[in-house]
């Protein structure tokens, strides 16, 4: 795997599901062809029956939360990776345009 991507699952004691939410997010990166160096983090919010999301790379510093059942997280987490991404990149253009 490669190194170019640290991603962290906290507070899923299923090895199976932190597997499949791994496997999606390293997935988002590949189809996105991303450079540069990523960490992801996936953990329990304070609010209770949400989970937050970070994403930190290259430019990138981005914080969300989800509130979603565990066993939807590998469904959910890259829909709203690549909503981040796209948000943050269109913004970006508008202010260098």
């Amino acid at each position: 795997m490669s190194e170019r991507f640290q991603i962290v699952v906290e507070g899923i004691d299923d090895p199976a599901a932190v597997a499949d939410i791994e496997k999606s997010i390293r997935q988002s990166f590949f189809e996105m062809a991303l450079p540069g160096a990523w960490r992801v983090v996936v953990k329990p919010s304070r609010v209770n029956g949400r989970w937050d999301f970070s994403i930190h790379g290259l430019d990138v510093r981005h914080t969300l939360s989800i509130a979603v059942p565990p066993n939807l997280l590998p469904t959910l987490i890259p829909r709203r990776f690549r909503e981040s991404l796209n948000t943050h990149d269109s913004r970006r253009l508008r202010i260098v345009s």
